[in-house]
């Protein structure tokens, strides 16, 4: 049994070979050799998994120290389509066609500021507490280094009764904190002070502007 790596075409006796293969001459690649088959998802569909990613994002904040750090969700079921469709063009974009498997990540500011792009939304990464109005938030820099938002594809398969069964898998992973702010762009806390100018400043006055109802909006843009 021979095992192919359709980006170059070579052939290899073992699945481990084209693994290794697919890491060392291929480690960067961006081309997905069954693009064509893709479809363009709808714009409910689009609009559906931004708000995924939003609102499930969201649940991840929380507003004390008890609550912050290292965070991960999935959603189990994810189109590939959907997930090409969001990450292909940016930079950090990868595709390994023998593990069938993609990943996009996002650094610092500027992958914050992309990120809104991509989810539509000025304000997916924090969530306010309307008590204390501590807010809890995506972290992407402070005065000690720059943190990323990560997120892979991968299609999971099951074989049964000469049957195949197939369902992809997105997972994203960030870290969080948490803290008050001052002046509209300086949050405090425990560990640190940091500019951290996404995240608005909150009052009962203004929070109906800021946060809306997960309801269909305006087409995608790049």
């Amino acid at each position: 049994m021979s095992f192919k790596c359709y980006l170059c075409q070579k052939t290899f006796s073992s699945r481990k070979q084209l693994l290794t293969h697919e890491r060392t001459k291929h480690k960067n690649n961006k081309t997905i050799p069954h693009l064509h088959l893709l479809h363009q998802p709808t714009f409910e569909q689009l609009v559906s998994y931004q708000d995924a990613f939003i609102v499930l994002i969201k649940k991840r904040l929380g507003f004390n120290r008890h609550s912050v750090g290292s965070k991960r969700l999935s959603i189990s079921v994810f189109p590939e389509n959907v997930f090409v469709h969001l990450f292909q063009n940016e930079p950090s974009f990868r595709y390994n066609s023998a593990l069938r498997k993609y990943r996009c990540t996002f650094k610092g500011e500027a992958g914050e500021g992309r990120l809104k792009q991509i989810l539509n939304y000025e304000y997916w990464n924090c969530r306010q507490d309307p008590k204390t109005k501590t807010t809890g938030y995506v972290l992407f820099v402070n005065s000690e280094e720059i943190y990323e938002v990560s997120f892979s594809w991968a299609q999971n398969e099951l074989v049964e009764n000469n049957r195949i069964f197939q369902c992809g898998t997105v997972i994203c992973t960030f870290t969080t904190d948490s803290g008050e702010f001052i002046n509209g762009n300086e949050v405090t806390n425990e560990n640190h002070t940091s500019a951290h100018s996404a995240i608005p400043t909150i009052t009962k006055t203004n929070n109906q502007s800021q946060y809306r109802f997960i309801l269909p909006r305006s087409p995608f843009k790049n």
